[in-house]
């Protein structure tokens, strides 16, 4: 991973220098999933990552989001930070960007903070400055069609309850619901009890009263990878993957046209299966990058 090194002509802390003996600005970004957070950052040219819960505006508030700052981030911290750039599931709005902007504001009060929707950080990561379709396969499902500055189409994910196909919480809610059907092949069903907490009461309340329920779900969605070679399950990822592909890759404006690039857990772990589906209708398959960290500093810093 290349170094934090933005040369500047003036700064706040001009006694920094990089290892050429010129200034440098610190740089923190922030990749905010429904799961974690990972926060990248330099000291004296170098880079640390330290993790936290995922901050999404949805399930936070302001005050709690300066709370997992200031307690799992700040006492990390080995440097001064002169710029911050966020990137949020959920930050999706006017309304919650303000929210993380104001926590991150009163975390951070001598730096610039820039709050972005996560979207634009898998397309930055996927596709740095050229375009391209990005999409984003993990907890929950997302897409957009990126010119190489900014999102010029998005087709909305719906979020896990009407949508977010080829997500782990798309996987974990047909699981679930496949397991109380009795449609589950018996072999598949003893491992799955002997795993997971299949009591009906337990999942009720991880739906109605869950403060994330989404991740809740996503946990059951695990299941599929450690048994992706049994028939049944293949046919469940396929089914999920080729919805993801047909009914919403392929709506993007002249979508053969665009390579096709993936961010996420689900789409690093099942990239065969998905580069068949995206060949058979006749798109174009590039990059799986299962964390987007890498190449987000790589953007920040060229």
């Amino acid at each position: 991973m290349p170094t934090f090194a933005h040369e500047i002509s003036d700064t706040k802390n001009n006694d920094r220098t990089n290892l050429n003996g010129r200034e440098f600005m610190s740089i923190l970004i922030a990749d905010s999933g429904a799961t974690k957070t990972e926060w990248c950052f330099n000291t004296g040219g170098e880079f640390e990552t330290v993790f936290t819960e995922g901050l999404n505006p949805y399930y936070h508030t302001t005050e709690s989001i300066a709370s997992v700052v200031k307690n799992g981030l700040l006492p990390e911290l080995d440097a001064n930070i002169d710029e911050v750039f966020f990137y949020g599931a959920g930050c999706d709005s006017d309304e919650k960007d303000a929210l993380v902007q104001t926590a991150l504001d009163g975390c951070f009060p001598d730096a610039k903070v820039n709050v972005y929707h996560d979207l634009l950080g898998a397309a930055r990561a996927c596709f740095l400055r050229e375009a391209g379709i990005a999409c984003i396969l993990g907890t929950g499902s997302n897409s957009c069609l990126y010119d190489g500055t900014k999102i010029v189409e998005h087709i909305p994910s719906l979020a896990f309850i009407l949508g977010d196909e080829g997500s782990a919480g798309y996987f974990g809610k047909k699981l679930i619901n496949k397991y109380f059907r009795f449609e589950i092949p018996e072999d598949l069903k003893k491992d799955l009890e002997a795993n997971y907490n299949m009591s009906l009461d337990h999942i009720t309340e991880g739906l109605y009263d869950g403060a994330q329920k989404s991740r809740f779900i996503a946990s059951y969605g695990s299941f599929l990878g450690d048994h992706a070679d049994h028939p049944f399950i293949k046919d469940i990822l396929y089914e999920g993957f080729e919805n993801f592909i047909s009914r919403i890759v392929m709506n993007y404006t002249n979508a053969v046209d665009y390579e096709v690039r993936f961010i996420g857990s689900v789409a690093f772990a099942h990239q065969k299966l998905i580069k068949e589906i995206l060949q058979k209708h006749g798109l174009k398959s590039g990059l799986f990058v299962k964390n987007p960290m890498e190449r987000l500093v790589t953007f920040h810093t060229s």
